[in-house]
């Protein structure tokens, strides 16, 4: 016998099982009898995304789910019970329940039990997830125009996540075009465990309100997340901030040292329509500012009302008792309507 043909022959034959076995698409058995072919993407805040072969990308509420079967990629999966694995999904014969395989260990859950899933995407492009947004308003009486530029994304991996953030609004007076507010934020966060993150961020504001014409700062911090709902999820963050300042007089600053408290709650309505909520307020106290306390919050609404068409809401507010040189007062807020592409 010509081993070496027969030792080609296995080679090639594993091959071919295991590109066989990679080819198998994602299943989502629903319960009313029907079946979806396709991706899983994602399962986050009580709605499964699913990119169906026939229907595109799909969002899929929990109740509506008998099984899934899920190994298309790998998966980051995080539990109401606080532990994280890194593997697939596996149908079971009960209602709303899912076999978790890490490779080494399988365990069944409810499917309303997985806090968290993400899909550990290898293209590059398929990892950027998110939102951007574009709004306008004017009133003919007084010639003033207001535009806005939001976008939210983010970029996941097996352990670490980066968001990128922003939003812009310009007033356009008569021909006169006027930078009202400013806001870019370039952050990573690292998984620790599936409660405790670390993350550093860089920061860019300006507010002409407040007399802000550029504040760059820079945090480092921890998160610890307290609420494990499908449909909520919490995180409270403290650490250091380190702020440089330019009044619109032209005045700047040395290193001014703050010390943070943010809190971020997320929430998803399951009934229709279908609506996201965001609140995301911060708190700054100054070490070396003589008593300097500073407020940075904001509450978005957002609806999908097609897939990839969201229509947002966005309520803000800024507050500094130590207001700049320029300013006319140490408070702003306002609300902003746009509307969005998602990115799935």
């Amino acid at each position: 016998m010509n081993w070496r043909f027969l030792y080609v022959f296995i080679f090639c034959s594993a091959l071919s099982i295991l590109d066989a076995m990679a080819q198998e698409k994602d299943t989502l058995y629903l319960r009313n009898g029907q079946i979806m072919v396709g991706k899983l993407n994602s399962i986050n805040l009580g709605i499964i995304e699913f990119d169906d072969m026939d229907l595109s990308v799909q969002r899929i509420r929990y109740h509506k789910i008998k099984t899934i079967k899920a190994s298309m990629a790998t998966y980051r999966i995080q539990t109401l019970d606080e532990s994280v694995y890194y593997g697939v999904l596996k149908p079971t014969q009960e209602y709303g329940q899912v076999i978790v395989d890490d490779g080494f260990v399988e365990k069944q859950y409810p499917i309303v039990n997985i806090f968290n899933l993400v899909s550990l995407e290898k293209r590059f492009i398929k990892k950027i997830k998110g939102t951007v947004a574009l709004g306008y308003s004017y009133t003919k009486s007084s010639d003033i125009g207001r535009s806005n530029v939001d976008w939210n994304l983010r970029f996941t991996e097996q352990k670490f996540q980066l968001d990128f953030t922003g939003s812009f609004i310009f007033t356009n007076n008569q021909g006169e075009r006027t930078r009202d507010r400013e806001s870019v934020t370039l952050g990573a966060l690292y998984n620790l465990n599936s409660i405790l993150v670390a993350g550093v961020a860089l920061n860019y504001q300006r507010n002409i309100e407040l007399g802000l014409a550029s504040r760059l700062q820079q945090m480092a911090g921890f998160g610890r997340r307290f609420l494990f709902k499908s449909n909520l999820q919490g995180t409270l963050i403290s650490g250091a901030v380190i702020n440089q300042e330019r009044s619109l007089e032209g005045n700047t600053t040395g290193n001014l040292y703050e010390i943070p408290a943010q809190f971020k709650l997320d929430y998803f309505h399951f009934s229709a329509p279908n609506l996201s909520f965001t609140v995301f307020p911060k708190f700054f106290f100054g070490v070396n500012q003589n008593g300097r306390q500073r407020f940075d919050g904001e509450a978005r609404v957002n609806w999908e009302v097609i897939n990839n068409l969201d229509l947002g809401l966005q309520f803000y507010s800024n507050y500094d008792n130590q207001a700049l040189e320029g300013s006319n007062t140490n408070f702003d807020y306002g609300v902003v309507f746009n509307v969005g592409y998602k990115f799935k």
